[in-house]
């Protein structure tokens, strides 16, 4: 028995609500001006919806920011700590230097035939005997959802919108344009 759209909002929409409070807690905002409930109200009556439901801290840096994301706890799931994606990556391009030995990709685009050959290209690797069974990789071996897949809720996308945004700026900075 699967969960209908409305209970998958619901579940998720806990989720988001839970993970913003770690958030608060662990450093990563100061405040959430507008919560889930009350952004969806606005946006359902046409109200006034703020520039931003949240506050961030003030003159954080990226390196601040993956000090606290390397620190951070917030409890079972960390699905929206895992969308940080400058934070996370800064100590590895730090260690390794982005331009020639460290390879950062789209995860849409790693289940492409095509992005193989990039890869060993960028490993050095000669042979592209792996063609082959890439195909029976992605066939036999790649996890799918059994279940309906359902849309994330454009209110929810939206508020995380909002939340990723001075971190997806980071990203751009660390990566270049593209990112």
């Amino acid at each position: 028995m699967g969960y209908s759209r409305k209970e998958v909002k619901q579940q998720f929409a806990t989720i988001v609500k839970e993970e913003i409070d770690n958030f608060i807690a662990n450093g990563l905002l100061d405040n959430a001006t507008t919560s889930l409930d009350d952004f969806e109200a606005a946006l359902a009556n046409n109200s006034d919806v703020p520039s931003s439901p949240f506050v961030f801290p003030k003159n954080m840096t990226l390196e601040k920011y993956a000090q606290l994301v390397q620190l951070y706890r917030g409890g079972k799931k960390e699905y929206l700590i895992r969308g940080l994606y400058a934070p996370l990556l800064l100590p590895w391009v730090k260690r390794f230097a982005k331009d020639d030995r460290l390879m950062v990709m789209k995860f849409k685009d790693v289940f492409n035939a095509s992005i193989v050959d990039e890869v060993l290209r960028f490993a050095g690797v000669e042979d592209t005997s792996v063609d082959e069974h890439y195909d029976d990789f992605i066939r036999n071996k790649h996890p799918t959802n059994k279940g309906v897949e359902m849309p994330l809720d454009p209110t929810i996308r939206l508020y995380l919108k909002f939340l990723y945004q001075p971190f997806d700026k980071f990203l751009v900075q660390l990566l270049g344009k593209g990112w």
